[in-house]
C-alpha cells in the first residue's frame, strides 16, 4: 500500500501538464460522491450521527479511489514507478 508522501510524488510525476481545471474537476468529482453517499444516508432515515458516521467511514476510500484511478495507476502503467514499489509502500 502506498504512503501519502508516495502518492504526492506519484501526482506531480503524472500531472506534469495538468491545468487548473482538470484539478479543480478533480475535487469536483470528489466532493460530488461524497454527497451522493450523504444522500444516500439521509435517504436511509437515518440518524444525524449514523449520517455523519457514513460519510465519515466512506471519505477515506472515496479519496483514495479517486487517487488511485487518476494518479496512481497512470504512473504505475506508464512505468514511472514500479509496480513493487507501488505495492509495499516503500
Amino acid at each position: 500500500m502506498t504512503g501519502l508522501g508516495d502518492v504526492f510524488l506519484m501526482k506531480d510525476k503524472v500531472n506534469d501538464g495538468t491545468n487548473i481545471y482538470a484539478m479543480v474537476l478533480e475535487k469536483a468529482s470528489i466532493l460530488l460522491s461524497l454527497l451522493i453517499v450523504l444522500a444516500i444516508a439521509w435517504a436511509l432515515n437515518l440518524p444525524a450521527w449514523g449520517i455523519g458516521l457514513v460519510v465519515g467511514f466512506s471519505l477515506g476510500p472515496i479519496v483514495y479511489g479517486h487517487y488511485y484511478i487518476l494518479y496512481i495507476r497512470p504512473a504505475i502503467k506508464a512505468g514511472k514507478v514500479s509496480k513493487r514499489n507501488a505495492n509495499s509502500g516503500e
